[in-house]
């Protein structure tokens, strides 16, 4: 039920009613009601107001609402995959990520590097590498998928 998934996402983010409404453009009492499940999920509109300040990717909230179906998620991932990995935008701004990590990271002198590591509980800093690599095509990703998504965006109810 999409009310109790918002209400968990709510109080995941520290957040009250009140809180999500003001920052969603929407009223408190609607909230209220979406969470009780005596609304409906509302519009993708209003789901795009509320996904920044619950904390959570658009695309989530859109599946979680019935707006999006198994298929045509994949199918949307598969268009998002194909941009990132295929073409030169989506790999030239990884490139340039992993250019300025690696930059910072020689910037450092070899304490540092070490401190760092240890920090990190990475032996090397490849580890951290790949993470923040990942980081970043996880979001490449998601504003890739939300390109290709044809959802109309409809007016608050």
């Amino acid at each position: 039920m999409f009310g109790e998934y918002l209400k968990a996402l709510r109080e995941r983010a520290g957040i009250s009613q009140e809180a999500l409404a003001e920052e969603a453009g929407i009223s408190s009492a609607y909230i209220s009601q979406l969470e009780s499940g005596q609304r409906n999920p509302p519009s993708p509109h209003v789901l795009r107001q509320m996904a920044g300040p619950l904390g959570v990717p658009y695309i989530s909230l859109l599946y979680a609402a019935g707006y999006l179906r198994d298929e045509d998620l994949i199918h949307y991932l598969m268009r998002a995959f194909e941009e990132i990995f295929s073409y030169a935008r989506g790999r030239e701004r990884l490139e340039g990520h992993l250019r300025t990590i690696l930059d910072r990271w020689n910037a450092l002198d070899p304490q540092e590097q070490r401190r760092r590591l240890a920090l990190t509980d990475a032996d090397h800093i490849a580890e951290i590498l790949v993470e923040e690599l990942l980081d970043q095509q996880r979001q490449l990703l998601v504003e890739a998928l939300l390109q290709h998504i044809p959802l109309e965006e409809e007016e608050e109810q």
